[in-house]
């Protein structure tokens, strides 16, 4: 299963080709699910008149919770990471151990935020 970045649910809302495209071809492989940090993410991101075809997309896909698993690996990514990464963000910590507790595959524009050696992450720009 493909767990989607907020960069990648915001490009497809917006239209651009090649991600729409490529994130339609991961589908034919595998579900796509969301963390609700994306969730959050991109309802802080969306204009207004995005919201109806925002939540129609949203409720298209598995949506995974955080829960003290999920938080607790996050910290410790942070504790990992966080010194020599200077714009890692806990939400990134917290999406990728989403992906680690329930053993999933990123899917992200922006590969850098997610060094984690024990996650699989897809980079949707190579």
């Amino acid at each position: 299963m493909y767990l989607l970045d907020t960069d990648v649910v915001i490009w497809v809302l917006r239209g651009k080709k090649d991600i729409v495209e490529k994130v339609s071809s991961l589908k034919t492989e595998s579900e796509l699910a969301l963390s609700v940090i994306t969730i959050a993410e991109v309802y802080q991101n969306i204009f207004p008149s995005e919201l109806t075809e925002t939540e129609d997309y949203l409720q298209q896909h598995v949506l995974f919770d955080v829960d003290a698993k999920i938080a607790k690996i996050a910290g410790l990514y942070w504790q990992q990471y966080a010194k020599r990464l200077k714009n890692l963000s806990l939400t990134d910590c917290l999406i990728a151990g989403t992906v680690s507790v329930n053993n999933l595959t990123l899917v992200s524009l922006n590969t850098k935020h997610f060094p984690m050696s024990d996650i699989k992450v897809i980079n949707l720009l190579r």
